[in-house]
């Protein structure tokens, strides 16, 4: 639910706040309580061991935090929040296809399929017709996509340091470097900026302590109790929570093309991650 709600605040938060600043201070205030947290449970979360693989955790915060964050949020300003979410959500495909190629992991048929399927319900909510008719939204669409394979790229790489240090130490890490490279992108795009009401930070106070830090800490505490396999069904509600929220918050109307796209794309996640 809070992942899910996550992209209606972002739609209601750049109404008034700069994309890239908006990614910066949601970050930039999570930080400080996600890392006290992760110190209180384990007093080696600053080890230096995990500075041997400070290059990796670099890509990871660029990728990550950086670059996935900076293409959903513009992408956002172009696109409705049900069409980002949806693409966004695609990303296990991706992971497939770069887990092949670079992890060498074995592709099945049904595996396949999926992804064929995904990618059919992509083009068909993006829509070629778009291009003409509704130019700004495939922009934002590309952008979402962009941000998908962000997240696909971070998914592969962690793989490589995950078992060694923990996934809330490399999440911790990755959030660092994340909002440190977020920084000079902000001072050179943008002009850097404090909310200037409440109703402002109530938002960002929700995409921070809440989207971007209870979430995580809740989806930890959920990998304790349950396999990873089990946990993750529950990922296929993101795009329901999401657009239903966007429907009834943000007046989003929803299409046929959308419908189509929406059901190739969560049977093509499916049969993915069942693979």
């Amino acid at each position: 639910i809070l992942w899910g709600s996550s992209y209606a605040l972002l739609k209601l938060g750049m109404e008034d706040i700069s994309p890239i600043n908006l990614a910066f201070l949601r970050f930039l205030l999570a930080l400080p309580p996600f890392v006290a947290f992760a110190y209180s449970q384990d007093k080696k979360t600053f080890d230096r061991s995990i500075f041997r693989d400070w290059k990796v955790l670099m890509i990871l915060g660029l990728t990550g935090v950086t670059l996935y964050h900076t293409f959903q949020n513009i992408g956002l300003q172009f696109t409705t929040a049900s069409n980002s979410s949806l693409i966004i959500s695609s990303n296990p495909v991706f992971i497939a296809l770069l887990s092949h190629f670079c992890l060498k992991e074995k592709m099945t048929w049904k595996r396949l399929l999926g992804i064929v399927l995904a990618f059919s319900g992509i083009i068909a909510i993006i829509g070629p017709l778009k291009l003409t008719s509704n130019p700004t939204g495939t922009i934002g669409d590309l952008l979402s996509l962009g941000a998908g394979l962000s997240w696909a790229v971070y998914s592969v790489f962690s793989k490589r340091i995950l078992s060694r240090y923990g996934a809330q130490r490399v999440t911790m890490f990755s959030m660092i470097f994340g909002t440190l490279f977020l920084f000079p992108i902000l001072l050179v795009s943008e002009k850097p900026a404090m909310p200037t009401s409440i109703w402002l930070w109530f938002l960002l106070l929700n995409l921070s302590w809440l989207c971007s830090g209870m979430a995580y800490l809740l989806w930890y505490k959920a990998l304790e109790e349950v396999s990873p396999t089990d946990a993750g069904v529950f990922l296929f509600f993101l795009p329901v929570i999401s657009v239903s929220i966007a429907h009834l918050v943000l007046l989003e109307s929803l299409d046929v093309s959308f419908a189509v796209g929406a059901l190739l794309v969560t049977l093509g996640v499916i049969l993915t991650q069942r693979s």
